[in-house]
């Protein structure tokens, strides 16, 4: 799924800052830091940092920082204990909140603070206050304020200021499944833990989305309540009405809130900044800072790109025409041809590939040739698809005929079936796709070509050329790369099809707005793929990503069993455990509680039973790791708190797993289909959504329960391919260490030869807790892992902790040497490599602040091992899914492993086979081990 671009420039950029959103981030973000005089000073550092940024890169025209005003506010005329479960902010916090208003002041901002009101309701007011044309950007880390995200005359966007990442209408609906409009909507469902707002109690983000889907809003969801299928949700929903509607009103914004924007026009006063951060904070470095940035600025006033940065045009795109009739689709189809490159896009009703209809599709050809240097003569067409039904009831030649009103546009659509399987397929013809993989699930399903030949994507290929430079805000998305890298401000969604509840699906857009729009984008990736291919050739993008694309594809249209059973009894088995954790909790207390309320557990546990040192006590926070570690102490206290660990493991496989999963079963195909992002990560790695399965703890016993579910088709066996150590002995490849070459050579215990070397003792007379503690080593020094954490882990001093890391080093000659190279690059070139010339950029390598430079310095470290062992799995699913027969799938790939299916007589051929497919995509100073397990559903095979 694209992501967000930022604002496209306009007459006017507003810039509203969240002041207490990122206030609080930069706190927790931020290494302690005091003045002279013992102020804390960290979350100031934090906020000054974010202030020069705004000012620097966004280049607002006005800007407004808004602060929330004391409690209690309008919410909580409503329901009283709005935000009763936050603990009080600390006190080294609280003691910088005086500092706000003239720091700001010190820049010459704006600050806006009402009574009654929290920071949200003046955003939203000054979003509704604002002209069109306007363009507003809402620096936050407050996802709730997606809804007020939009494509519309006031377009605005969220920005995330430590991420760097802009969030608009598509990020609304990666958070919320549903669009801004109804976000709300959702929220009124779910609930928020962190306000206080209860929501419906066991209606989860993913219930409540799904819900909002298929109702729209509360008034439709009650009104027809008797049509939820599931007995328990239509119950919970029917008893949950009251909080539901309540939760809306405080999850609503004012957006009426009179304002007076006459003062917020900027006149940062760089100067006067720079003076009280010297003086007043004593940032010392930060002001010599702002003074060099000034000066700066005053040499370029423009904005500051990469060198791979080519100038581009998309000026002579156009003009754009609708095809409505067979004659003049042949005659394009002969351009085509005679091109040999067209780009393709489809327009659909849904983003969901398996609930989409195909609308239409876009062709886009250059006919004078594909030079970089030719930036017009693009032809780009729209052809409406009839229904199928309509197609399969006129076959004769009329139906072209333009009079015919039986289309999606009021004209007749064409049936481009036989042509469109034929092109798709086609050797001689390139075809040119963003984000091909959803585009061919639609395409497949209208015309069932059977192999996509000769493509290319630039969704993958710009994150591969680009390598993390030169695109800002909006990623790899294709709006924010045509006017990135094209210079071409796209036709936005929103404009063509509208937004919140008078939007329309693109089958009842008018065809010429429907043609310009859709053309467009065609248009648009065809220039964008010209643009990106005359950079530089590629190898990642080549041999990596580019041939796995059809696997993905492949692997999301075939899915897996769920057994429903299973989950089911599974899922009833987990609520009676967490119903008796809960007693088990109430019986410690000596009286029942919210266990769920985080603020009344830090009751039970610091107040009255007394747990926790005097930090734990201040903070009061509950998080895993406290809990995890009051468990190690004595007492009634340490029994809770393990207790609440597993609870909360419970609740969490419970909502997101064993729930999740049975609403996600396709009726169709009676199997979980889920999303592979093939570019979620820099550093190759996968991610999955709908359901995630990335995450499904296999080292916990309900983990596992869970993997069960994962079956066959009726008669077949599951079979799991595993690389095992797959990092450690990538660590022995590249670091040249002659230890640890051997020592997967021999094919011996790693952890047990670590620990006899470190510990110079005879393998045979390694302990188990020797063999635990170098397995903590192994893992943990290639992910930076020092002397104080390995003294956590494994229970003892920093000093023998130590001993046993430099033991580690003297033993295994080159892997410090390796880390250092690797921490070195990425000082002199800001990114490292994977063994296949992928770059993983680090812009946190030139932070200002110590602590996130030492971060990127220790992401390093593992960023080679980790991306590397991404592009060697995914070279290893096209040569398996290539080499597969017809009786054998390829489901599921999570993290090292490869899940299959198969029919009893393939599984012995997989056994044999597997091991050398994936063991072969690369050769290597150590051999990569592959391990095969066969059984009746995934845990099983694993």
């Amino acid at each position: 799924m694209e992501q967000a671009a930022a604002p496209a420039p306009t007459s006017k950029h507003l810039v509203l800052i969240d002041a207490m959103s990122l206030l609080f981030r930069a706190y927790h973000a931020v290494r302690p830091l005091n003045r002279a005089d013992g102020l804390p000073t960290n979350a100031l550092f934090g906020f000054s940092q974010m202030l020069i940024k705004v000012v620097a890169d966004l280049k607002p025209d006005s800007c407004v920082v808004v602060s929330d005003s004391a409690p209690p506010n309008w919410r909580h005329g409503i329901y009283d204990k709005y935000k009763a479960n936050r603990p009080p902010p600390d006190a080294e916090l609280v003691a910088q909140f005086p500092f706000i208003e003239p720091l700001v002041a010190a820049f010459g901002l704006p600050l806006l603070r009402q009574a009654g009101l929290e920071a949200d309701d003046l955003i939203a007011s000054a979003v509704a206050a604002a002209g069109a044309g306007t363009r507003i950007t809402i620096v936050t880390s407050d996802k709730d304020l997606l809804q007020l995200v939009s494509d519309g005359p006031v377009e605005v966007r969220l920005f995330d200021s430590m991420k760097d990442k802009y969030l608009g209408p598509i990020e609304a609906v990666e958070k919320f499944g549903v669009g801004p409009d109804k976000v709300l909507q959702v929220q009124a469902l779910m609930g928020d833990s962190s306000d206080n707002i209860p929501g419906i109690m066991g209606v989860g983000p993913k219930t409540a989305a799904e819900l909002i889907q298929q109702f729209g809003d509360l008034e439709t969801l009650y009104a027809r309540a008797a049509e939820i299928k599931r007995d328990t949700l239509r119950e919970k929903i029917t008893l949950g009405r009251a909080a539901a509607f309540m939760s809306r009103q405080l999850a609503s914004l004012k957006a009426d809130v009179p304002l007076d924007m006459s003062g917020w026009d900027v006149q940062v006063h760089l100067p006067q900044a720079a003076q009280y951060l010297r003086e007043v904070l004593e940032f010392k470095a930060l002001a010599k800072r702002l003074e060099e940035d000034k000066g700066k600025r005053k040499e370029d006033k423009g904005e500051v790109v990469a060198p791979v940065m080519v100038a581009a045009t998309g000026a002579g795109w156009g003009p754009y025409r609708a095809i409505l009739n067979v004659v003049d689709w042949q005659g394009f189809l002969a351009k085509i041809k005679a091109a040999g490159v067209v780009a393709i896009d489809t327009e659909t009703t849904s983003l969901n590939p398996r609930a989409a209809r195909l609308v239409g599709v876009s062709l886009a050809i250059r006919e004078n040739g594909l030079g970089i240097a030719d930036k017009g003569g693009i032809e780009a067409v729209y052809v409406p698809i009839a229904p199928l039904d309509a197609q399969a009831q006129n076959q004769t030649a009329d139906l072209f005929a333009p009079e015919k009103a039986v289309g999606p546009h009021g004209v007749a659509g064409l049936d481009l079936r036989a042509d469109l399987a034929a092109l798709l397929a086609s050797p001689s013809v390139k075809k040119i796709g963003h984000n091909f993989k959803y585009d061919g699930h639609i395409l497949k399903a209208y015309c069932s070509y059977e192999q996509l030949e000769n493509y290319e994507d630039t969704l993958l290929l710009a994150p591969c050329v680009l390598a993390g430079q030169g695109v800002t805000g909006g990623g790899f998305g294709l709006d924010n790369l045509a006017k990135t890298l094209l210079g071409h401000s796209m036709i936005s969604y929103a404009s063509v099809a509208g937004k919140g509840k008078a939007q329309i699906t693109f089958d009842a857009v008018p065809l010429e707005v429907a043609t310009n729009y859709a053309a467009e984008d065609a248009a648009a990736t065809l220039a964008l793929w010209q643009h990106l291919a005359a950079l530089l050739p590629n190898r990642v993008y080549a041999e990596i990503e580019q041939p796995l694309l059809p696997v993905l594809q492949a692997m999301e249209a075939t899915g897996v069993c769920v057994d429903a059973p299973h989950l089911q009894n599974l899922s009833a088995t987990m609520a009676t455990d967490l119903a008796a954790s809960e007693a088990e909790v109430h019986a410690l207390a000596g009286h029942p509680f919210n266990v769920q309320s985080t603020q009344q557990l830090a009751v039970v546990l610091f107040d009255e039973l007394g747990a926790g040192s005097d930090k734990q006590k201040k903070n009061r926070s509950t998080a895993v790791d406290v809990l995890e570690d009051l468990a190690e102490s004595e007492g009634a206290a340490a029994v809770m708190a393990k207790l609440m660990v597993q609870y909360r493991q419970t609740q969490k496989l419970r909502s997101t797993y064993t729930e999740a999963l049975l609403g996600q079963i396709d009726p169709t195909t009676g199997r979980v289909h889920t999303h592979y992002m093939q570019i979620g990560a820099a550093t190759g790695r996968f991610s999955s959504s709908d359901p995630n399965l990335q995450n499904i703890p296999i080292r916990t016993a309900a983990g596992r329960e869970v993997r069960k579910a994962f079956i066959p088709q009726a008669g077949w066996q599951m079979v799991s391919a595993d690389y095992s150590q797959i990092e450690l002995r990538l660590l022995a490849h590249l670091s040249g260490s002659k230890a640890l070459r051997q020592a997967f050579t021999d094919g011996v215990d790693i952890h047990a030869y670590t620990a006899s070397l470190v510990a110079a003792v005879p393998l045979a007379s390694v302990t188990k807790e020797q063999r635990r503690a170098a397995k903590f080593i192994n893992f943990g020094l290639v992910y930076g892992m020092g002397a104080r954490s390995l003294a956590a882990q494994i229970g003892c001093s920093l000093t023998e902790a130590q001993s046993w890391i430099d033991a580690y080093f003297a033993r295994y000659d080159g892997v410090r040497d390796y880390m250092e190279y690797n921490k070195r690059q990425v000082r002199e070139r800001g990114y490292v490599e994977t063994l296949f010339g992928r770059k993983i950029w680090m812009p946190e390598i030139n932070a200002p602040h110590a602590g996130l430079r030492a971060g990127a310095e220790r992401a390093a470290i593992n960023a080679p091992l980790q991306g590397s062992n991404a592009d060697i799995i995914k070279l290893a699913m096209v040569q398996v899914a290539n080499a597969l027969p017809t009786d054998a799938h390829l489901l599921l790939q999570v993290h090292d492993e490869l899940v299959l299916e198969a029919a009893p007589a393939r599984v012995d051929w997989l056994r044999a086979e597997l091991p050398k497919l994936m063991g072969g995509v690369v050769t290597l100073s150590v051999p990569l081990l592959v391990e095969v397990g066969v059984g009746e559903n995934w845990d099983s095979a694993h």
